[in-house]
């Protein structure tokens, strides 16, 4: 389990945002496109995360650094690029 002794930390709504985003967008492999989320910002971020991956595969190494081209500005990394790049390098996507 991720974070085993933090439950705010496991129920964080950044990250659950990120992927029922992508989930919505029938990005995920056997998750169909649908209506899972209200979080349009948190959605936003993991697109274009993923759309950079496709584009420069290496970031994958760093969530950090992937955050920072995603948002283009100054806004604290709350776990959403680690879900992308956790479905990255698990081949999930459906691309």
């Amino acid at each position: 389990m991720v974070f085993p002794n933090s439950i705010t930390a496991r129920e964080k709504g950044c990250p659950r945002g990120a992927f029922l985003g992508l989930c919505e967008e029938g990005l995920i492999r056997g998750v169909r496109g649908g209506n899972y989320t209200k979080s349009k910002k948190n959605k936003i971020y993991a697109i274009k995360g993923v759309e950079i991956l496709r584009e420069n595969p290496a970031l994958e190494n760093d969530p950090k650094t992937l955050w920072q081209i995603v948002i283009e500005g100054k806004k604290t990394h709350n776990q959403q690029m680690d879900v992308v790049i956790a479905l990255w390098e698990n081949n999930l996507f459906n691309i």
